[in-house]
């Protein structure tokens, strides 16, 4: 690790990544991180509800993300010369490789009939990329939909409702139709299942993508379950139309972090 550090907390952990990169001077996709599990827990270690993520970041060798960056600076161009607005994120940058996500409310546009689309403009990126990154491997996802702060939006009203109910001591379904809360009983299931899917992953198995609904305080305890167990991550995609929380193979710490 970099000798300097530093911690910053965010609304997501995309969020507390981009902030660390400015105060760093460096580009996000070559900010490394590990999450402040101490910012989800009270004095006596126990999970408690947070609406923020804090991480330690520091800034990794240059060298180890310029494929990452010169693949997003290729995307952009290109998704601009199409005439789509789009946000380009390099994710999960590790041992040469990255996932390049593009996500644009013309997401249709880009993926085209059974795929054909995304086929090209993937075939076309590692060509672009091949001369002078011929070692590294992209690959590509297409996002389409909310957009970020929507998406910060959503989580934070799920987190109001989460304290209105505990207020007012509910303990079913609050009449508004959210979620049902979570007993000390269901707290631990999640933390089974995610050790679960780590183990899965782990042992040499595909990425586990955890489909059942979660709100943010339970995203958290996931992704806090995963931290402690070496050789995976987590990070958060959109499946389906909502987030949901992806684990998979880290050979490096903090690999998980997105540009």
């Amino acid at each position: 690790m970099d000798e300097k550090t530093v911690t910053t907390e965010g609304d997501t952990l995309g969020e507390a990544v981009r902030k660390a990169a400015e105060l760093l001077g460096v580009p996000a996709e070559q900010v490394r991180h590990k999450l402040d599990l101490s910012h989800f827990r009270n004095d006596q270690g126990r999970a408690i509800p947070v609406d923020t993520v804090k991480a330690i970041c520091w800034a990794a060798d240059p060298q180890d993300t310029a494929g990452a960056v010169a693949a997003k600076e290729w995307l952009e161009g290109l998704v601009s010369r199409m005439g789509i607005e789009a946000t380009v994120k390099a994710k999960n940058v590790m041992d040469k490789s990255a996932t390049m996500t593009v996500d644009s409310d013309s997401a249709r546009f880009l993926v085209g009939r059974g795929g054909k689309t995304l086929f090209s403009i993937s075939s076309l990126l590692n060509e672009a990329m091949s001369e002078e990154y011929g070692d590294w491997t992209f690959k590509m996802d297409i996002l389409g939909g909310r957009r970020d702060e929507e998406r910060r939006d959503d989580d934070r009203g799920r987190g109001r409702r989460d304290r209105d109910d505990r207020g007012r001591g509910r303990r079913d379904r609050d009449d508004r139709g959210g979620r049902p809360r979570r007993s000390e009983r269901d707290v631990d299931e999640l933390k089974k299942l995610a050790r679960r899917l780590a183990s899965n992953v782990s042992s040499g198995g595909e990425d586990e993508i955890i489909r059942k609904p979660l709100n943010s305080f339970e995203r958290r305890i996931v992704h806090m379950e995963v931290a402690e167990i070496d050789g995976v991550a987590t990070d958060t995609v959109e499946h389906e139309g909502e987030r949901k929380i992806r684990i998979f193979a880290d050979q490096g710490e903090g690999a998980g972090a997105e540009a």
